[in-house]
This record gives C-alpha cells, structure tokens and sequence, in this order.
C-alpha cells in the first residue's frame, strides 16, 4: 500500500457544553455520558444535532437488554431474531435494529423499517443517513454519518484464547514486528486495536472480513491515521474500559468532528 497520512493531531475529549475544537485538532471527539432516561429521545436529539453540524454521530450501548423492543421490527427482522439461539445475541440484533429504527430513519415513522443491502452486502436505509452497526458481549454500537464510508467495530474478545494464534493471520508484516517489539504488558492492547481497525474499515467498505486483512496496514503506531489503501478512511478509537471492550471507528476523512454518545450501566 501507499504510505498513509497521518493529518489528524489527535482526539479531543470534551463536555457537551463545550464543543468547539482546540486549534491545530483536525477531528475532536465530543463524549456525551447519557442515563437511559427517555432513551430514544436523546439519542436522536443528539444524533441530529452532530449530523446538523456535519458532524458523525456514535451511540454506544452497555448492558441495555431491556430495551430491546421487538415490536420495531420488520417481520423478516422478527424471524430473525427468533433464530438466534442465545438471548444476549438476540438482544444484541434486536437493540441494533431500534438503533436502526430510531436513530437513523427520518423522524416521524412509526411503522418498522426494512433494511436494504448493497451491492458489496452493507445494510442501508434508502434517503437516509448511513450508517453501520455493531455489537460484542453486552455491548451495541451505532455510527450515523452524511457522508459514506462510515464503520465500527465494537469487540470484547471474550472468545479469543491466546491472541498470539492469530498474529498471522491478520496482521500485516509492520503490525506484526510492532506489536512483537512492544513492551510485553501492550501487546494485547495493540492486537485489539490491530482487530478492531480492520474490522471497521472492512465494515465501512462493506467487504466484511473475508478480505486479505495481511494486506492491509493499519499503522498502529498512529493514534488516528487517514488511510488510503483499501479506500480513504480515517481510523479512530472511542473511549471504553479496553479491558472490558474495544471501539474502532472508520470514516471519511472530511468529517470535520465525531460525537459520541454513552448509555448503559458502568463496567
């Protein structure tokens, strides 16, 4: 691949009442710590606001399984659900669904929506913002964006015994010599990160992760790099307890801001 620029000086955490960036941070992220008072409402209020200012929007969800409401699902959606043999998983596609339904489609539809597929298999709903959805353990993430590509990849690894196995797999020959040369106590932190990367911007294409992950570089020694190779993405990471999940974000690089918004129980 081509070597990435890396033009973004950072991530910015800041309070909702205060969203203006710093000089010199080209993509801040705003963290909105949200109850799940009036869930939906906020969510939007907040999803509109970011997308009203050009702005990407994320809305994370931990442990709020009793929100998942299957009666804002299509049937296909319904029939689904019922063929997911663990409730936490079926949760986790029903909560992504209300995501979908709420969050994404314009305002004021009460009736379920139907989610289209394009041509390389990513979901989206006709006139309306893209997005992508995903979910791990007990959590589920949605990124809303104006403009496409946009991908996330929220991951628990709760199913990955020794990370090491998968080295090869995965990584390209530059991950893998800086994750093998990092201190021994960051070596998983930098898998996870490694992981999550690619899998958002898999996401964000649409190619899912069949593709040639060794091929691809996501320049790990990069807080926030802009890629170039397989499309133009910017990479970044939202704020979560690593030790409990990791969150990756792709997106176009001419998204001038991020804002993300926290819902669930602490870790």
């Amino acid at each position: 691949m081509n070597d990435p620029v890396d033009t973004c000086g950072g991530i910015q955490t800041v309070s909702a009442q205060d969203v203006t960036p710093e000089s010199g941070i080209a993509c801040p992220l705003t963290i909105i710590n949200a109850t799940p008072a009036a869930l939906w409402r906020e969510i939007r209020d907040a999803c509109d606001d970011a997308l009203g200012q050009g702005h990407a929007f994320v809305a994370i969800l931990h442990r709020m399984e009793a929100f998942a409401d299957e009666c804002f699902l299509a049937d296909e959606d319904r029939q689904r659900a019922a063929r997911y043999r663990q409730a936490g998983d079926r949760h986790n596609f029903v909560l992504g669904r209300n995501l979908v339904h709420h969050v994404v489609r314009p305002r004021g539809m009460s009736t379920p929506c139907s989610v289209s597929i394009g041509p390389h298999g990513k979901p989206f709903l006709p006139n309306a913002p893209a997005y992508n959805v995903s979910h791990s353990g007990r959590w589920v993430a949605c990124a809303v964006s104006r403009d496409e590509p946009v991908g996330i990849d929220v991951e628990t690894f709760a199913r990955i015994q020794d990370y090491r196995d998968l080295l090869a797999v995965i990584t390209h020959p530059a991950e893998r010599r800086y994750i093998e040369q990092a201190p021994p106590d960051q070596r998983l932190a930098l898998f996870k990160r490694c992981w999550t990367r690619k899998e958002a911007i898999l996401k964000a294409t649409g190619e899912g992760l069949s593709g040639h992950l060794h091929a691809i570089d996501v320049c790990l020694q990069r807080n926030e790099p802009v890629l170039n190779h397989p499309a133009l993405l910017r990479l970044m990471h939202l704020t979560a307890d690593q030790a409990e999940a990791a969150i990756a974000l792709a997106l176009n690089p001419s998204v001038p801001a991020v804002v993300a918004m926290f819902v669930g129980e602490p870790c």
